[in-house]
């Protein structure tokens, strides 16, 4: 019995080399090193993921141009004059003003614009927006009259200043300033013209449409008792030359809509900015390096130990 077993323990340490644990040492390192290796790959990959590379591409556009306008409407009693024809038919002043405001800021989505509205004085009815919605609703409840039934357009002009004023110091951009009068009998404490000087001193031109006909021949014989009055465009001159701006007649529809749209055309200021180039991210690509050689190296961790149980047992 004692020479079986002495027989059977020489077979099982047969298989194994005096020099084995030397080898398995070894084995030891040489894992210990890869080891350190996947981590640090891993670790730099992350790092560089961390600082968001990215590849730079084509140039993007430029924004969109900057715009900011005041509309200074004259809502006096001399605005229900109907000395335009629309579709054969007699129209006054206040309401084709409105239609053709209502289609020009229908146009411009997302651009900021307010609106003034001045009789015995001049009041703010909707401040400086981007609410087109907004804008077309309040320009509809417009009616002659109904901020009184004077003119008091210096004041209007002073109050447009002051605030395109107080919006430069905030944003630095500039806020075009379009007046629409008949310029009928100005009244009230400021003089147009000092208003008109004051907003050239401030290099705030004036965009002015004269509204309404320019004689006598386009009255309507019956005013109900209202004296029929012309624009007055000699007054409406002056306030453009002492402003810097420009001077449209609106003899009819068709003009008023066309001196609305040279306006628009002719006081855009191009935004100032540094290019901006297309920037594809890349650091995502790194993150599923990482990921993928770190899941790697455990499955091979994982396989091998399998390999070693199944080995021993």
């Amino acid at each position: 019995m004692e020479s079986a077993s002495l027989s059977s323990t020489r077979d099982k340490t047969a298989f194994f080399h005096p020099l084995a644990t030397l080898l398995s040492r070894q084995d030891k390192k040489t894992q210990t090193a890869y080891k350190s290796i996947i981590y640090s790959i891993c670790f730099i990959l992350l790092t560089l993921a961390m600082a968001q590379p990215a590849k730079t591409g084509k140039k993007l556009p430029p924004p969109p141009p900057l715009r900011e306008i005041t509309f200074i409407i004259d809502a006096s009693v001399s605005m229900i004059l109907r000395d335009y024809i629309l579709d054969g038919k007699r129209i006054d002043r206040m309401s084709l003003l409105k239609t053709v405001l209502n289609n020009f800021i229908s146009q411009l989505p997302g651009q900021k614009m307010s609106i003034i509205v001045f009789g015995d004085h001049a009041y703010t009815l909707v401040p400086l927006t981007s609410d087109t919605q907004l804008l077309t609703a309040m320009i509809n409840r417009v009616e002659a009259t109904m901020a009184g039934r004077f003119n008091a357009m210096g004041e209007a002009i002073s109050l447009a200043v002051s605030q395109s004023t107080k919006a430069e110091k905030k944003n630095a951009h500039r806020r075009i300033l379009v007046l629409l009068t008949d310029a009928d009998q100005p009244t009230g404490s400021i003089s147009p013209l000092s208003a008109s000087k004051l907003a050239g001193r401030q290099k705030m031109p004036i965009y002015t449409v004269a509204v309404g006909a320019s004689s006598d021949k386009a009255a309507e014989r019956k005013l109900a008792g209202l004296l029929y009055s012309p624009v007055n465009l000699t007054l409406l001159q002056a306030i453009t030359e002492n402003s810097g701006g420009k001077l449209y007649r609106a003899t009819d529809y068709h003009s008023l809509q066309q001196a609305i749209q040279q306006i628009n055309s002719s006081t855009t200021y191009q935004q100032k900015s540094k290019p901006v180039f297309y920037r594809q991210p890349l650091h995502q690509w790194l993150l599923i390096s990482a990921i993928l050689l770190f899941s790697l190296y455990q499955l091979i961790c994982l396989f091998k130990s399998d390999v070693m149980e199944k080995t021993h047992a």
